[in-house]
């Protein structure tokens, strides 16, 4: 074995097994399988199309309770709204089901079918009679695969444009002000 292959295999051992896990979950998109009763659930990273249906049943929960004015307070409503809960299960129980590509079908239908779907799963999953602790290790899991990345980098390249508008307008003020000032004096000494 020569040098490099050495710096390689010893560069991979120093990772820890569950980081090195993670990583291969990451790179094949490999789901957890989370068994409740007889059935056995595939949980993949959640999908912005999940994040954005989770995110905005807590933007119309926040729009109908102005009370809920921190995470915690709306954690905690979230947390108590059975419905809401069980609606959140089921948005991550179907999340490898939602798709943009169909076969040949338009945007309403690919989200009507997405409704169907989180309908179905939330009747399920209110009927249902399993303890609060496996629905916890579901909502875990969904949680833990959130790559919040995107949003912080989005939320930054913001501010990065924003500040460069404004100080971009700023040098336009100042120099419309300084030709105004030039214009003025111009016309005095010419009168």
């Amino acid at each position: 074995m020569d040098k490099k292959e050495k710096e390689l295999e010893n560069g991979i051992e120093d990772f820890s097994l569950c980081a090195k896990k993670d990583i291969l979950s990451i790179i094949n998109d490999c789901p957890s399988l989370v068994k409740l009763g007889d059935n056995e659930y595939a949980v993949k990273n959640i999908r912005y199309y999940s994040l954005y249906r989770i995110c905005n049943l807590v933007v119309k929960m926040k729009m109908a309770d102005e009370t809920l004015d921190n995470d915690n307070a709306i954690l905690t409503a979230l947390c108590t709204d059975l419905d809401s809960m069980c609606e959140i299960v089921a948005i991550i129980l179907c999340n490898h089901y939602f798709t943009s590509d169909g076969d040949n079908e338009t945007f309403g239908e690919i989200m009507t079918k997405n409704d169907r779907y989180i309908s179905i799963m939330k009747a399920k999953v209110m009927q249902s009679t399993f303890d609060a602790n496996q629905w916890a290790a579901i909502i875990i899991g969904a949680i833990n695969s959130i790559d919040l990345n995107a949003f912080f980098l989005t939320k930054k390249l913001v501010s990065m444009a924003t500040d460069s508008l404004m100080a971009r307008k700023k040098k336009s003020v100042e120099t419309a002000s300084q030709f105004t000032e030039a214009l003025s004096l111009q016309t005095h000494q010419t009168s």
